[in-house]
């Protein structure tokens, strides 16, 4: 939809779904004032949106202008399930752990579920889920400038990396750490993607359109090069591949791949020798046999393996459903953004069942992204593989601006196939 049409959009929108784009227009600019809570969270704009955020998702069920579910057993019942071991956990987690600091944890971990049913909600017809990545591609604009500024001028907070990893300094912005940026690169990439996908079946795919995918493709590399992050690579190349795999009858798409194949090998390589590498070189020196596997993943393996050593002298339960039935003054660790990976944290979260119920949830939407057709089958699979990529060794969970862009997409992806059929492809 062109911007005039996305303000329309907007503008008819009840007011229990109308904050909700506000919220994600202005997040990259709440985001840069992180470090306020350093002060007090009570000047924190940050804690203050995650506070409210499901607040208000509550007062919006009671709007009659908001828009009733559509059921979708499989996906909603695991998720539900999913969402159930969680709320346990947490609830035991707060009443154990009490304090104020608990408090803003404990709805930073619940959060996803809010946003999650009130997406399901929300996105009852795909002009929404259009407007709501419209709005995220729109707010993308701020890390973008930011990013030109600090690639011109110089870093304003920047990170330096150990010698083992080629010792440069990577950018992060006013930001807490590179995940804000990758994360607006990635809900561009795959946005910008998308619309090409259409604008191609659509054939309004002109020289000024495909010019504007080309900058944001560009944009998307000179970034990365920029936070030197392993994960964002491989959720890069991951994105890309399957957009070229919905590109094999393209003839535009598979011409200009062989028109600049020279520029495209060569900037590859380059930024492989320069960028990529330095970041994996001590994953090499593990396969080699050179260092022990538990520097695996940065260090990520170490850190894994001397909190599994407490989880396994815990109780069935605890395994099974989650260790905050153990009452282990590790619990705060176990839980937090500390373990790097979802899947791990998962497991500390809600247990071995409560792994599988999450990953199931991810089983169901690619069975359904085998059920779409076109561009939306692209958008759901790269943004299933983004996830799954990025819960490897971060948490993709605690960000709520990945949630803004990723749960629109499968809340969408878990209407029913007859609603899915009647929309616009």
């Amino acid at each position: 939809m062109t911007f005039v049409e996305w303000k329309i959009w907007f503008r008819l929108l009840p007011l229990s779904m109308k904050w909700f784009v506000v919220l994600i227009l202005l997040r990259p600019i709440i985001d840069l004032f992180y470090f306020l809570k350093n002060v007090s969270p009570v000047l924190s704009p940050l804690y203050i949106v995650g506070v409210l955020t499901p607040i208000v998702i509550f007062i919006s069920f009671f709007s009659k202008r908001f828009p009733k579910k559509f059921k979708s057993i499989s996906i909603d019942l695991t998720f539900g399930l999913w969402g159930s071991l969680l709320g346990i956990n947490l609830l035991i987690y707060f009443l154990y752990y009490f304090s104020v600091g608990t408090i803003a944890e404990v709805i930073k971990y619940v959060t996803p579920l809010f946003l999650f049913f009130y997406l399901r909600n929300f996105i009852s017809h795909k002009r929404n889920l259009i407007g709501l990545l419209q709005a995220f591609y729109y707010s993308a604009s701020i890390p973008l400038f930011l990013l030109i500024y600090e690639l011109l001028i110089g870093p304003i907070n920047p990170e330096y990396l150990t010698e083992s990893r080629g010792g440069e300094a990577r950018i992060q912005g006013g930001y807490a750490d590179i995940m804000n940026y990758a994360i607006y690169i990635t809900g561009a990439l795959i946005f910008k993607l998308y619309t090409y996908l259409g604008d191609f079946k659509l054939k309004k795919l002109t020289a000024k359109r495909l010019t504007a995918t080309a900058l944001v493709l560009l944009f998307c590399f000179i970034g990365l090069s920029a936070i030197k992050q392993t994960a964002s690579w491989g959720v890069f190349f991951a994105i890309m591949v399957i957009f070229l795999f919905f590109n094999l009858r393209n003839r535009i798409t598979l011409g200009l791949i062989v028109l600049f194949l020279p520029v495209i090998l060569y900037a590859g390589f380059m930024t492989y020798e320069s960028r990529v590498e330095p970041l994996i070189r001590k994953e090499f020196r593990v396969l080699e046999g050179e260092r022990e596997a538990r520097f695996l993943l940065n260090g990520r393996v170490s850190r894994w393996l001397s909190v599994f050593d407490e989880w396994q002298e815990m109780n069935v339960l605890c395994k099974l459903f989650g260790t905050s039935f153990s009452g282990s003054p590790n619990l705060p660790y176990f839980l937090s953004g500390a373990m790097h990976s979802d899947y791990i944290r998962m497991i500390f979260l809600t247990g071995i069942i409560g792994l599988i119920l999450y990953l199931l949830i991810y089983l169901n939407l690619i069975k359904r992204a085998l059920s779409l057709k076109g561009r939306d089958r692209f958008l759901l699979l790269s943004s299933i593989a983004a996830t799954l990529l990025f819960s490897v060794s971060t948490n993709p969970l605690l960000y709520a601006p990945y949630l803004y862009f990723v749960f629109p997409i499968f809340a969408y992806a878990s209407l029913p196939k007859s609603v899915l059929r009647k929309q616009h492809v």
